[in-house]
């Protein structure tokens, strides 16, 4: 009798006993990880201090241990998806507290770059950031491009064979061949004017057609542009002996004159709002500290990077991203009107955290890999555009805004030695 009266209850819990406001830090103590949740699967990158401690046994204790804490599992995590379509799927196998997600982080590859524009930027109530995730509060997209041509266009900065190969041709080849082209499509055209004019039978039935206009110039890749317009040419010296480097505008009308004051200044870059570090507020004084320059000398890298890299679509992403992040007061006002008549949850739902405030803040950063040598080049030519990581010894540039969203340009070196290799393997 005393035996039986002594035996410790199964259903009682030490942890169950505690106030629900311990019990949520403890649950947050063992589910939070500072690394991204990597889905499906894990990076195979990842280096073993980012690997996550999250105790998600935990989870299979109890029921009641797992209603209280799978809502801190999804929204005080961050996941990190690859594609677009795995969004999809993770909604549809994982929990219904998945809902509650918060941070978000995208590694976007630069062929993959359509597919996740026309997800981020659709308004439909399925295969949506909007749907999938109505309670996104934190958004990071990690952009990899210009990872094609790279080395071809920084081997026109070695000696020897290698860089006459791999240079592009110069401009005036390209203006002489369209000349050439223009002059022969005028000749092509007054042979048949004449001859319509004489009345022949036997004229070419196209004579007075306008052959097609020739194709345009393949686009100069950022970092041959960055050779002559940002003064990364090896050859400085070189430049008094030949044409002045041009930027190619083929459709802007030629003057007749234009030879003698040819134009070697970038435009100007497009203006941006003001400037935001990574993860905090600028220093009021220490941009006052900074010396007074003019705008196109200040984010020259930057600038160059959105110029020449534009058809990418970097700025495309930015656009459908903050329509749907950002809608406008009207969008917002239908979207407020249709969830009060309806009455229901399942418009505020879908609508999250779009109606209400804060916003979702979304981060990208286009990641560009160079040499390790032009990386150190750009970094002396603008310390004050460029921070270097201690650890990483990547640069990087400042958050700035491009249609609402922080856009950020990071370069990373990788050894010239290794990159050789790969090329004779």
């Amino acid at each position: 009798m005393h035996a039986t009266s002594a035996r410790p209850d199964p259903s009682f819990s030490l942890l169950l006993s505690l106030p629900r406001e311990l019990r949520d830090r403890i649950y947050a103590y063992a589910l939070v990880s500072k690394a991204p949740f990597w889905w499906p699967g894990t990076s195979p990158q990842s280096p073993p201090t980012d690997r996550r401690n999250a105790g998600v046994a935990l989870l299979r204790t109890s029921k009641r241990v797992y209603n209280e804490a799978v809502d801190i599992l999804y929204a005080h995590n961050k996941f990190l998806f690859t594609h677009p379509s795995d969004c999809n799927i993770f909604r549809v196998v994982a929990a219904p507290a998945s809902l509650n997600i918060t941070s978000l982080y995208f590694r976007i590859k630069e062929k993959d770059l359509k597919l996740w524009t026309a997800y981020l930027g659709s308004k439909h109530d399925d295969r949506s950031l909007k749907s999938d995730f109505p309670k996104l509060k934190n958004l990071w997209v990690f952009l990899k491009c210009g990872a094609m041509g790279l080395p071809v266009a920084f081997a026109a900065l070695q000696p020897g064979p290698a860089a006459a190969a791999a240079a592009p041709p110069p401009i005036g080849h390209h203006l002489h061949a369209l000349h050439h082209q223009i002059q022969m499509a005028q000749g092509a055209n007054n042979a048949g004017a004449q001859a319509a004019a004489a009345g022949g039978a036997h004229a070419h039935p196209g004579g007075n057609q306008l052959p097609p206009p020739p194709p345009p110039a393949p686009a100069m890749p950022f970092l041959q542009f960055a050779q002559g317009a940002l003064g990364l040419g090896a050859h400085h010296g070189q430049h008094h002996h030949h044409h002045p480097q041009v930027t190619p505008h083929f459709l802007t009308p030629q003057h007749p004159h234009a030879h003698m004051h040819p134009q070697t200044n970038p435009p100007h870059p497009p203006l941006f709002h003001a400037v935001h570090h990574f993860g905090s507020a600028p220093d009021p004084q220490a941009l006052s500290a900074l010396p007074p320059t003019h705008s196109h000398e200040t984010h020259a890298v930057y600038a160059a990077f959105l110029r020449f890299e534009r058809e990418l679509g970097v700025e495309s992403l930015c656009l459908n991203l903050s329509d749907v992040l950002r809608p406008s007061p009207s969008s917002a006002l239908d979207l407020e009107s249709s969830a009060s008549s309806s009455g229901s949850t399942g418009a505020e739902r879908f609508a999250g955290p779009f109606l209400t405030k804060p916003q979702t803040e979304a981060r990208i950063i286009c990641i560009l890999r160079i040499p390790r040598p032009d990386l150190e080049r750009l970094v002396a030519l603008y310390p004050d555009e460029l921070s270097v990581d201690a650890r990483t010894q990547d640069a990087r540039t400042r958050f700035r805004k491009l249609h609402g969203l922080d856009v950020s340009l990071e370069l990373n070196g990788y050894p010239a030695l290794d990159h050789d290799h790969e090329e004779r393997d």
